[in-house]
């Protein structure tokens, strides 16, 4: 029984984050999943230091084939930029999704930052018989503020989640004010929301990028069996219980 669920669980998940912990594959960009981005202006001392003017802004979706059989409808998914020194390539390009991100504070903020604001994150992942609402921003100025505010944790080294000062900056926008409220809301600090599973894609040449995965209502809902199955192993204890008590 405790295989069968295991088993359930990675097939709900859906293929483009199936495999192994770094998984080689190939990655086909398919642009932004609202179908426009926001215009912002950022500026940065890490990383790449310079300013950047007029950059498209917004969470992106596509493919990625882990599997190498080639691209298939349950590879989808949607993933943000975490690389600001390359440009994003139609491809299929070769990538490894790698689990995790490695500075723990980050990671712990990411999770927060998807807990609180990622649209329906209950929904847990982005295919299950189609493309899923997991992610699906209602517009574009919000897809828009939540790459801004990942880009303000992973590249701001003082860890003030300020996007006025910092070693990562924006210019004033509504986006830019709105990707503010979503930082002021978690809060620095190490300790993550449960539930969540990040993953980088790398490429040696072509644009990181970062995604997400929500376990936690797999881990919290049981499934109709196991409440049955709980229901008559309750059932039998009471019984036996029962007969215990009138033989005593």
């Amino acid at each position: 029984m405790a295989a069968a669920l295991v088993v359930a669980a990675s097939a709900a998940l859906g293929n483009a984050f199936s495999g192994a912990a770094s998984q080689p594959g190939s990655l086909t960009f398919g642009g932004s999943s609202t179908g426009s981005y926001a215009i912002v202006s950022i500026s940065t001392n890490s990383g790449i230091p310079g300013s950047y003017h007029n950059v498209l802004t917004g969470q992106f979706q596509g493919f990625f084939d882990g599997e190498g059989n080639g691209i298939s409808a349950d590879d989808f998914f949607r993933f943000f930029c975490i690389d600001l020194a390359e440009f994003a390539d139609t491809g299929p390009n070769t990538y490894t999704r790698n689990l995790g991100v490695p500075n723990a504070t980050d990671s712990a903020e990411l999770t927060r930052l998807f807990d609180q604001f990622y649209p329906n994150g209950a929904t847990g992942t982005y295919y299950s018989g189609g493309p899923t609402n997991f992610g699906n921003f209602p517009d574009t100025d919000h897809s828009a503020a939540f790459q801004l505010a990942i880009w303000e944790i992973w590249f701001d080294t003082d860890n003030n989640l300020n996007l006025s000062n910092g070693a990562f900056r924006a210019g004033p926008s509504t986006v830019t004010t709105l990707a503010q409220t979503y930082l002021d809301a978690i809060g620095n600090g190490s300790t993550p929301a449960p539930g969540w599973t990040l993953y980088e894609f790398n490429s040696p040449t072509k644009q990181d990028y970062l995604s997400v995965e929500n376990s936690g209502p797999l881990k919290t809902v049981p499934e109709p069996g196991t409440l049955i199955l709980l229901g008559a192993g309750a059932l039998a204890a009471w019984g036996t219980s029962k007969r215990y008590r009138k033989t005593a």
